[in-house]
């Protein structure tokens, strides 16, 4: 495990570690069901179908609602229209997120996002939420590179930051991202905040627990000089 001084650059997973987006999805979901003539999953289940992608959300909230026979492909469709008119219109950066990215910002410290979300939603939404400028790299679920468990996103956000994958951190906050980055050979923290399918984040295998993305910003600087 690499210690603190050799991280160079910082790759974020996007829902559930950046932007808390589960209302949102919920709300595609429960429009997408009405449809449909389903019930409505609770935002507890929706939540623990978050990070796989859009077609993995939709299909296991179809077989854990046991909703009326359906194409899947057209159930995708119905979802996707319906959170194209939703996202960024209530996600929120979880506590401690802006402050954290300013400080690595300022301090020299590369960034990038990966997520299997599709490219249009996740820039919407960093876009909604005024934080695109702050990334060298944005890599998306339909990009046309294997997603997270596999490592190659997280390799791919090391070439736009010019770094290696053992000079950059991964910060997520599920066992997909832990998985992704020990494919790619990055160090990996976690927050206890996010999703993680439902699971307690004492059972992610991560190098290291951390509050909030500002948390682990100022372990990363470390401490400064006092003034005077």
């Amino acid at each position: 495990m690499n210690t603190t001084n050799s991280i160079r650059a910082v790759i974020f997973d996007l829902d559930g570690t950046l932007v808390d987006t589960a209302g949102e999805i919920k709300a595609a979901l429960d429009a997408t069901f009405a449809e449909l003539g389903s019930a409505p999953l609770a935002r507890a289940q929706v939540e623990a179908l978050i990070g796989r992608g859009v077609r993995s959300l939709v299909e296991r909230a179809l077989s854990l609602a046991a909703a009326p026979a359906t194409d899947l492909e057209a159930a995708v469709a119905r979802f996707e229209a319906h959170y194209e008119a939703t996202v960024g219109t209530e996600a929120e950066l979880f506590p401690g997120v802006l402050p954290g990215l300013r400080l690595l910002e300022s301090s020299g410290f590369g960034m990038s996002v990966v997520t299997n979300k599709p490219r249009f939603f996740t820039l919407r939404l960093l876009e909604r939420l005024g934080i695109v400028p702050l990334f060298a790299g944005i890599v998306a679920g339909d990009d046309g590179i294997r997603r997270k468990p596999h490592g190659d996103m997280l390799a791919a956000a090391c070439r736009a930051m010019g770094v290696d994958p053992p000079a950059a951190l991964m910060i997520g906050d599920s066992d997909n991202d832990v998985l992704a980055a020990r494919a790619a050979g990055c160090p990996v923290w976690c927050v206890p905040y996010g999703y993680n399918e439902g699971r307690g984040p004492e059972t992610l295998k991560c190098d290291r627990l951390v509050a909030t993305v500002e948390e682990a910003a100022q372990i990363l600087i470390g401490p400064r000089p006092t003034p005077g």
